[in-house]
């Protein structure tokens, strides 16, 4: 990979915070401005405070809360660059650094004695800058993605360690250019004689021992330093820190819960010693609750507003081809329940009775049928397909609480006749229109990825979680990386 691929550390921290602070403004600057129109139908607006002599520009009032709000957004630590991009906490913290700071923005025209300006501006205002702040922030998070993605924004990092550990974060890091960690060289562990595979390839070196990492340092430019935790004993690994301290670069030591989303994770201190807790998937009944009213109230918004598509389709598919408009198909839901789901029909009639005969064309590893030029299909259904609008119908599913909008895939009784015990795990939840494999390669990923994408979504189930999965649904969909 060229040189010009990665940016120095100063200069990478440097344009983030820039890229942050810069969307922040943007972002709250709109905010103010979409509530002035709303509330006073113009973007200028002007207004004396009974009794005060004083007129209000809400223009100036803009800029006084705007500074405010990065000053309280600062406080959060948004513009760390330590600290943001690690998981949707970072919203979070986006709603509590706007809420701060609209209370100090009352309290100070209290003080300032302006008791008469506009509350329902001032709440407008901090409404759409929570909404707009956070878009702006997603933006700029997808922005960071694609650079990653084509070659460019890259951190150079340094692997310490040799285990399976380190096979798997180096294996996930290369397959994952987004995150913008790429590995160049790594360090072996006095552990490598645990494992007998050598994970240093031609494209990552391997440039001596863990207890070269000073010498390495100083050779060598880097951007990060990540570590296999597991590869080293708690009295090597405290020795390798220590030896980092003052070193101009990232140190990240991995925690060894590779299938662990952050949101379970919290880190205590405990007799000065630093405890990861991780926490319990809950399937409470009022976590169900409000899954189930999150489906019945988005899946009738959709039905209902859709309408007028569905209704162009059903009448393309009758147009294209002879047959049904809907398909329903046997699958496997929750605890292995079978149920009719239902799709847009992309298949010829007797596509079933053909499947048989083109058995020994699959495409797919274990007990799934995929097929990239599959005759059956017809010309309307490939274009529904790769769109997965062929899936809408599935909300009628939803409605009947036999799906959910997000979950895992229901398979064929076929396919989960081959399942193996680890693989019935993936049926302790409803399955789903989208899920974690949906957004994460569609039909390019194997069986086994798709089943292992499967037991991370139930083991990190939310409410959050679902709604970011299907916010990245949609790109995911018109990509069409993947479907077929």
């Amino acid at each position: 990979m060229s040189s010009e691929a990665f940016v120095t550390r100063r200069m990478r921290r440097g344009y983030t915070q820039l890229a942050l602070i810069g969307s922040d403004i943007v972002m709250v600057a709109l905010a103010s401005g979409v509530a002035s129109l709303i509330r006073f139908g113009r973007l200028r607006h002007v207004e004396a405070i009974p009794g005060s002599g004083i007129n209000v520009q809400f223009a100036d009032m803009s800029l006084v809360i705007m500074a405010v709000w990065i000053l309280a957004l600062s406080f959060e630590g948004l513009y760390d660059v330590d600290r943001v991009f690690w998981g949707t906490g970072e919203y979070s913290r986006v709603a509590r650094g706007l809420s701060l700071g609209v209370v100090i923005f009352i309290v100070a025209t209290f003080a300032l004695k302006l008791p008469g300006l506009s509350r329902g501006w001032v709440m407008l205002t901090w409404g759409f800058g929570i909404i707009f702040v956070v878009i702006g922030r997603s933006l700029v998070r997808y922005v960071l993605a694609r650079l990653r993605r084509s070659g460019r924004f890259l951190r150079r990092t340094l692997v310490v360690g040799y285990n399976q550990e380190a096979a798997d974060l180096l294996r996930r890091l290369q397959a994952n250019p987004s995150s913008g960690l790429t590995p160049v060289a790594c360090l072996a562990s006095s552990r490598q004689d645990t494992l007998d595979l050598q994970y240093c390839t031609p494209e990552i070196e391997c440039l001596g021992a863990a207890a070269d990492i000073v010498e390495v340092l100083a050779a060598r430019s880097f951007d990060t330093v990540l570590i296999a935790s597991t590869a080293f004993d708690s009295e090597v690994l405290s020795r390798i820190i220590a030896d980092l301290r003052g070193a101009d670069v990232d140190i990240e030591l991995s925690s060894g819960l590779l299938d662990v989303t952050t949101s379970r994770v919290l880190i205590r201190e405990v007799s000065g010693v630093p405890l990861v807790l991780v926490r319990g998937v809950s399937f409470s009944l009022r976590k169900r609750l409000v899954k189930r009213a999150f489906d019945l109230t988005v899946g009738a918004a959709i039905l209902l507003v859709g309408t007028p598509i569905w209704l162009l389709i059903a009448l393309l598919i009758k147009l294209d081809s002879r047959g049904p408009i809907l398909y329903k198909q046997v699958r496997l839901g929750r605890d292995g329940n079978p149920f009719g789901m239902y799709k847009f029909r992309s298949m010829r009639r007797d596509a079933d009775e053909l499947l048989q005969e083109l058995s020994t064309e699959n495409e797919a590893s274990g007990p799934l049928f995929k097929m990239r030029d599959d005759p059956r299909i017809t010309r309307v259904g490939r274009w529904l397909r790769r769109l997965s609008i062929d899936e809408i119908p599935q909300l009628l599913n939803v409605m009947r609480g036999q799906m959910s909008l997000v979950g895992p895939r229901p398979p064929l009784p076929q396919e989960a006749s081959a399942y193996s015990g680890y693989h019935w795990r993936r049926m302790e939840v409803l399955p789903g229109m989208t899920g974690l494999w949906q957004v994460s390669g569609r039909s390019a990923l194997t069986f086994d990825e798709m089943v292992r994408l499967d037991l991370f979504y139930i083991e990190n189930w939310s409410v959050g979680f679902d709604l970011s999965i299907m916010l990245r649904t949609i790109p995911a969909v018109l990509s069409t990386t993947g479907a077929y």
